[in-house]
């Protein structure tokens, strides 16, 4: 394990430089915190003009101190970060938290501020948390450390979060009591100047006290390197994500706030699918997760049983089963007449199982115990709607011993949604023995456990695709650039692309040369992209007298357009059947990236396509053709004989292995890529951007 990040989780001693003895202040609301959650370690406290502050002694200097110091906490105004932090470094201290903001997300200014303090870390193996964020929290019993300006008592859990926002951080701390979030580890990261998502990825896979990682982020560092923990199989534990930026107004927003780019959100959604990584659609979401995986087994299937005692919150739980890949099991013959013995005659035996208001706590526990046993059913969905003759606490607690009795025996887990009275919340962290957690809304455990089977259904152990060394050396000097036509047939050839009978010819060649009919013309030039939008396609030219003619018009009308023409395609002719996209690109955050689905000069209306990183698996190709309206049509519908799938395969492949092997190839678009009514595949256009 690192012992860099033990010393910011673990450490034996802390120091606040910066600690203050005005109310209400950040570096007084610190120190306040560290010391009421009862820190076990040393406290050290950076103040020039105090002697004391809570009982602790205070230092006029960091020099003055004459102990070691495992983590210090930087909170002093930005015009003396730097001063504190060569002082920090010359006493050897290792992990740095700065709390002081106005770097980065300040604009050039603070940039260049915020490069200075990392030029000064960069080559003393010192590892600084922030700028710009609100501290770290460690639970355990051994530790108990607080080291956040919000005043909440944080209950021990085995969930680690990290978030990228301190408003968020601190929000989801306020609101601790009413949520009861459990957490082993929190830390905010601000602007990720050191310190990001990856290093806490892989140190919190190593910590034995961690067993669900979180995060809320706003950017993704170095994408590409955190999904590489993914593909090498280094990450056991589930890692579920908040993303914030969805939209291009929220990514804007998150860019000003951090001060960092975002991928985009098509982007993100493709990378966390492809590698198992839940994607939570809010924090409760996330939160709600994180208890599922802490507090309950992972169910075997996807075959959901509700039990409830009332209809509405009950069509709401249903609703959300398929959204969520679930769906509502058969309960069989035998599990019924049991069930008529408890239920209601104008209750349900049926799924949902409706046990009406009055169902009482007895009927709740002996419904769901039967249904545990059916083994049609893989997990259990329990909506209780407290009435006033009807006590929550008391069914609630049954279901919860079911739970404590079955654990060893089943791995059926009940997940209850709970909507009381509004003492019950109270009585119910009072009184419970088990404090397993509950549900809010009837939505809520169906995300749940759609995310836990996401999780338990991940990729492991796959062979997918890496780079190569190719042949083919690229001129980085055309950055920007298409390749030219030679520089594209070359690749084309290197990666066996399935391409078209082609010519590159001069308009006086196209005289002497002598072609099989009918064919197609195509204008080139460097500025030519879009060629029909452009008129630089002509299609089913049938003898040469007709091919001479429309190259001398488009001539004549690219020069209109004050566009120049270097060269015609001639490629043959082919009776089309479908127009497929394969094409890929580099983002900057996650590299290279591959897309397919619907091609033709319709593409971006049409919106059929599907895109994965180019780190493919043969899995991630299937899903990638299966997942799109085309995908299914390929592979017969209706009667019709399907479309050489295994040739399609081939060809998303190869353009992925290219991309993988040439990083400075920014985009490459095959479109379209035909498929003939004699079932053959074509790449009839084909353009590469470095």
């Amino acid at each position: 394990m690192n012992s860099v990040f033990i010393d910011f989780f673990y450490p034996g001693s802390v120091c606040i430089v910066g600690a203050s003895s005005k109310p209400k202040s950040l570096g007084y609301e610190l120190t306040k915190s560290v010391k009421q959650y009862g820190y076990t370690g040393k406290l050290f406290l950076v103040n020039p003009k105090s002697d004391e502050l809570l009982g602790y002694k205070c230092y006029p200097s960091i020099e003055s101190i004459n102990e070691k110091i495992d983590l210090a906490i930087i909170i002093v105004p930005k015009q003396f970060v730097e001063e504190s932090v060569k002082q920090l470094i010359n006493k050897g201290t290792k992990a740095l938290i700065l709390i002081t903001a106005g770097f980065k997300e300040t604009g050039k200014e603070g940039e260049e501020e915020e490069k200075r303090i990392l030029n000064l870390i960069k080559d003393s193996h010192v590892r600084l948390v922030g700028p710009n964020c609100m501290g770290i929290i460690n639970t355990l019993s051994s530790v108990k450390m607080n080291a956040t300006f919000v005043a909440e008592e944080p209950q021990n859990g085995r969930m680690a979060f990290c978030s990228q926002s301190g408003a968020i951080g601190a929000a989801v701390l306020n609101s601790l009591r009413e949520t009861d979030i459990r957490f082993s580890q929190f830390i905010s990261v601000g602007n990720k100047a050191d310190v990001n998502e990856n290093d806490l990825l892989e140190y919190w896979e190593k910590d034995e006290n961690v067993s669900v990682i979180t995060f809320y982020l706003e950017s993704f560092e170095n994408g590409e390197d955190f999904i590489k923990y993914f593909i090498e199989d280094k990450i056991s534990k589930p890692v579920i994500i908040v993303k914030g930026g969805r939209t291009s107004s929220g990514m804007k927003a998150a860019s000003s706030h951090t001060g960092a780019m975002a991928s985009s959100d098509k982007v993100v959604d493709a990378i966390l699918n492809q590698f198992g990584i839940i994607r939570a659609d809010d924090l409760n979401d996330l939160f709600n997760t994180a208890k599922g995986f802490e507090d309950f087994s992972v169910p075997k299937g996807n075959r959901i049983a509700v039990v409830t005692n009332a209809g509405g919150p009950a069509i709401l739980t249903v609703d959300t089963l398929e959204k969520n890949k679930l769906s509502l099991a058969n309960l069989s013959d035998s599990t019924k007449t049991k069930l008529r013995e408890i239920v209601h005659p104008q209750g349900s035996v049926n799924n949902p199982v409706d046990l009406l208001p009055g169902g009482t706590a007895e009927q709740f526990k002996s419904v769901n115990e039967i249904i545990t046993k059916d083994e049609n059913v893989d997990a259990v969905i329990s909506v209780f709607v407290e009435p006033v003759m009807v006590p929550a606490l008391p069914v609630i607690e049954g279901i919860n011993e079911i739970m404590e009795h079955l654990y060893g025996k089943s791995n059926k887990p009940i997940f209850q949604v709970v909507m009381p009275l509004p003492e019950f919340r109270e009585q119910y962290r009072k009184k419970s023995k088990t404090k397993r957690s509950l549900f809010r809304r009837p939505e809520d455990p169906a995300v749940v456990i759609g995310n836990m089977l996401k999780f338990k259904n991940r990729p492991i152990n796959v062979k997918r695709l890496q780079p190569l060394k190719s042949k083919i050396k690229i001129d980085e000097n055309g950055k920007g650039k298409f390749l030219s036509q030679e520089e594209v047939m070359n690749l084309v050839n290197e990666y066996d692309l399935p391409n078209v009978r082609t010519s590159l010819l001069k308009y006086e060649e196209l005289k002497t040369k002598e072609f099989k009919f009918p064919v197609v013309l195509k204008a080139v030039g460097e500025k030519i992209i879009h060629k029909s939008e452009l008129k630089g396609v002509v299609l089913n030219i049938r003898d040469k007298s007709e091919l001479i003619r429309i190259a001398g018009e488009m001539i004549k009308d690219f020069n209109q357009k004050n566009i120049e023409l270097d060269s015609f395609l001639i490629q043959s002719f082919i009776k089309t059947k479908f127009e497929l996209l394969v094409g890929s690109f580099r983002d900057p955050g996650f590299g290279q990236m591959v897309m397919f689905g619907t091609g033709g000069k319709y593409v971006e209306y049409l919106d059929d396509t599907v895109m994965k990183s180019a780190y493919l698996s043969d899995s991630d190709i299937d899903e990638m053709i299966n997942e799109t309206k085309i995908g299914k049509i390929l592979n017969g519908v209706r009667g019709e004989e399907p479309a050489d799938i295994e040739k399609i395969k081939s060809a998303i492949k190869s353009v992925a292995q290219m991309m993988l092997d040439h990083k400075e190839i920014t985009e490459c678009d095959i479109n379209p890529l035909v498929v003939t009514e004699d079932n053959n595949i074509f790449a009839v256009d084909i353009r590469i951007k470095v």
